[in-house]
């Protein structure tokens, strides 16, 4: 890959369009051409304190190349120290993570396909 910047929105634009879709984008994760997006789905213990709640869910990494983006799911477990972890998931379970991810993936694809006029690949 060469140095050359990319065609297409700046960072700045690309990082307000994904914010503007939702509380999935993450911007500390993310960087010109990385960008990172996780939902955390299910509380895995809501009798804890806020505090101490770790949450099932998926995450998200989107790649800009020329011209098409790509993206790479993984599910598993947020953990205390704010790390995703891979973890054991029931079917029960793996049928909501994977009813949001499709809500979300619709529109992350619909705006990189109208707003970028670029092609979100799954890898």
């Amino acid at each position: 890959m060469s140095d050359t910047p990319l065609k297409g929105p700046s960072r700045g634009r690309l990082f307000k369009l994904f914010t503007d879709i939702g509380p999935y984008f993450r911007k500390l994760h993310s960087n010109e051409n990385k960008f990172f997006f996780d939902c955390l789905e299910i509380c895995v213990d809501a009798e804890e304190d806020p505090e101490n709640r770790v949450f099932l869910g998926w995450w998200l990494l989107v790649t800009r190349t020329d011209n098409k983006f790509e993206c790479e799911r993984f599910n598993g477990l947020y953990d205390l120290e704010g790390n995703w972890v891979t973890a054991k998931i029931n079917k029960k379970q793996m049928q909501q993570l994977d009813k949001s991810y499709e809500l979300f993936i619709e529109k992350l694809s619909h705006l990189i396909d109208v707003e970028i006029d670029c092609e979100l690949i799954a890898l």
